[in-house]
């Protein structure tokens, strides 16, 4: 036992005399850290397996001591996702491709996955793409992969939206659970298990899967693990429950783990609201290039069409005589011309090209984020669309707006972008200027405010209007608070009398209740509620407004509506006069305004759209806050609301008004201190 127990000491001793010397000899010239990592792993687990080798050969002298320390120092075997999914998951139902799962049938799925891999240096992935490429599956074959290879990790699965977990991830999951061998068995199937419920799934020893929706705070809490998985990351809301973004409150709970993995995939929405658009702008953005088999160039596929003399092109039929002349062609024919060559390429050569691709970065110096853009073009022939279907979906959406963003967002993988009528932010803030210190008693005569009531938080914005509706912006202030709770209520009350305003809009869209005990007993306060229409005045005209305040008198406060869509277009056609005058708006250098405010004041767009044969015009958002354009609509709204004439007066003086203020239930709006 001695003599045994001495020879395996010195296979030992050797071993790790040797070991820096092959970890360096297997890096040696590699300057990619992801393929660094895979190399040493190669190497570690090729020591420990020589180590065993070479300790059963030298304990001669009692041979159970080596073949116990051969068995003791095997290593786990080294498998990527991608492996783990060839090995092992079955799809029985619901694919084209029945059977064992085989990475080659798409083989731009495979780094993507081996970038999940335990032992890759990347720490999140971003996949952006069509749907219908595998963006999906690539959850599943990572969450069989953890629960089968590490078999010890936490990983929280994230959905828009609890019904939507429960409705489409959990029976996709466990018919999963059910046709892969292997997995069935770390799992219980009986019904009243606390270890396999709607929100929670245990596994092997008290590993867990964390099923949570990003509308839901309470299951984004509490948990910390090492892995995340986002899908349709796009539909996720912007605030849950007022405690901010969920994305952050996924990240918090990976803080404690330095070899934390992410995935994030889905499809895009609007260009300037899109998450995963976002993500895939910071990562190294990765596109999928394919040889062409004519001449062998390299190229990511594009759509084309008719604006490009490369990409994806098509043939449709002549019309039948007596058919409309206005009806959607007929695609016959498809196929993609090369960049480099400008030869046809029929999609039969599409399965080798695949094969031979490779994902490319555009920026290779980001090393823990990677990320994957994918379009329909690259669906395998059987498993998803074809080109020809591809080119028809295009030819369908011209006549509709809304079909038209569908193909783009979840054909060609990428953000909607509107186009239309709006205001770039960068110029506006280059108009910020310094006020002189008697702007109020020289320039201003009546000064408004409006506030934008959310969840958390008031918005205030307050301006100062002179002749012809020249505007100063005074300031913007943000109250926080439980809007629900009075406390709140009571710091707005107090800025707004020391900021001097002389009519305040409210806008009553939320906490309705709230606003209007606040304007009950301020005769100088309004509750207002924006109308979409292009065709709706910003205020009512005096005749149609007594007439509704004199049917509404006896149900409460009455609420001003305000056509905010022509409020927005008055805005804008203002913050692009060049000269200060009538209808200029002038900023003031100050901290208040800042990049974000101006952000907000730009987050819209009038744009064009059509249905059917109908155009049609409407103001979409760019971006998801926007709350200091509406406060400049609301306050272009309360200056006309308030019927004063806009004529600056030497102190002392009343200022002439339009119309006598009536009483506030049938007329204009009177009360100015």
């Amino acid at each position: 036992l001695i003599a045994a127990g001495a020879a395996v000491r010195a296979v030992l001793l050797s071993a790790i005399d040797s070991a820096a010397t092959r970890f360096l000899d297997a890096i040696r010239g590699e300057r990619d850290e992801t393929r660094v990592h895979y190399l040493m792993s190669d190497a570690a687990h090729d020591l420990l397996g020589g180590i065993g080798e070479n300790a059963a050969r030298a304990s001669t002298a009692l041979p159970i001591v080596g073949e116990r320390v051969k068995r003791g120092v095997k290593p786990r075997d080294l498998l990527t996702v991608s492996q783990w999914a060839d090995r092992h998951r079955e799809m029985k139902s619901g694919t084209n491709a029945p059977g064992r799962w085989h990475t080659s049938l798409t083989p731009y799925l495979e780094e993507i996955m081996d970038s999940l891999s335990e032992h890759s240096a990347v720490r999140q992935v971003t996949f952006i793409k069509s749907s219908g490429v595998g963006g999906t599956e690539v959850i599943f074959n990572w969450i069989g992969y953890i629960m089968q290879h590490l078999a010890n990790k936490d990983l929280l699965v994230v959905m828009p939206t609890l019904e939507l977990r429960d409705r489409s991830f959990n029976p996709r999951l466990a018919k999963m659970l059910d046709e892969s061998a292997g997995l069935a068995d770390l799992v219980s199937t009986a019904t009243r298990s606390k270890a396999n419920r709607g929100d929670l799934l245990e596994y092997g020893a008290r590993a867990r899967i964390i099923k949570a929706g990003s509308n839901s705070p309470d299951s984004l809490r509490s948990d910390h693990l090492p892995y995340v998985i986002c899908d349709e990351v796009d539909a996720f809301p912007w605030d849950v429950g007022g405690e901010g973004d969920p994305m952050t409150l996924i990240e918090n709970r990976q803080r404690t783990y330095s070899r934390a993995k992410t995935y994030l995939v889905s499809t895009p929405t609007q260009a300037g609201a899109s998450r995963i658009d976002s993500q895939y702008q910071r990562s190294d953005r990765r596109r999928y290039h394919v040889p062409c088999p004519h001449c062998g160039e390299l190229q990511h596929l594009e759509f084309g069409g008719k604006e490009k003399p490369h990409g994806l092109k098509w043939r449709t039929a002549p019309h039948a005589e007596g058919e409309d002349a206005n009806s959607v062609p007929q695609v016959t024919a498809a196929w993609y011309v090369c960049r480099e060559c400008g030869a046809e390429i029929d999609e039969g050569h599409k399965a080798d090209m695949l094969a031979a691709g490779r994902w490319i970065a555009e920026r290779p110096g980001i090393r823990h984020h990677r990320g994957y853009h994918l379009n329909a073009l690259y669906a395998p022939v059987g498993l998803g669309l074809n080109w020809r279907a591809v080119a028809q979906k295009w030819l369908s959406s011209q006549g509709d707006t809304a079909e038209l963003k569908g193909f783009v967002n979840t054909y060609l993988g990428e953000p909607w972008k509107e186009r239309g009528d709006s205001i770039e932010d960068i110029s506006l803030i280059s108009r910020v200027e310094d006020y002189p210190d008697d702007l109020r008693e020289t320039r201003i005569a009546l000064v408004t405010s409006f506030t934008d009531v959310q969840k958390d938080r008031l918005e205030t914005t307050v301006v100062g209007w002179g002749p012809g509706e020249e505007a100063w912006v005074l300031d913007h202030e943000i109250h926080p608070g439980d809007t629900a709770r009075p406390e709140c209520w009571e710091d707005l009350d107090g800025y707004l009398k020391d900021a001097g305003v002389h009519i305040a809009g409210i806008d009553a869209g939320y906490n309705t209740s709230m606003v209007q005990a606040f304007v009950a007993s301020r005769r100088w306060c309004v509750a207002t509620k924006g109308v979409a229409g292009l065709g709706r005045p910003l205020i009512e005209d005096e005749k149609k407004r007594r007439q509704r305040l004199r049917t509404r008198r006896k149900k409460g406060q009455p609420v001003e509506p305000l056509g905010v869509d022509q409020g927005k277009a008055l805005v804008y056609a203002r913050c692009k006069l060049m000269a200060p005058g009538p209808g200029y708006i002038h900023f003031p250098r100050s901290a208040a305004f800042d990049d974000e405010w101006f952000a907000q004041l730009a987050a819209e767009k009038l744009v064009t759209k059509i249905k059917g044969t109908r155009p049609f015009q409407e103001w979409v958002q760019t971006r998801p806050r926007n709350e200091a354009l509406d406060c400049m609509v609301g306050n272009l709204a309360m200056m006309r609301l308030s019927g004063r004439a806009l004529v600056v007066v030497p102190v002392g003086e009343a200022a002439p008004v339009v119309a006598r203020p009536a009483p506030r239930r049938i007329g204009r709006i009177g009360g100015f201190r």
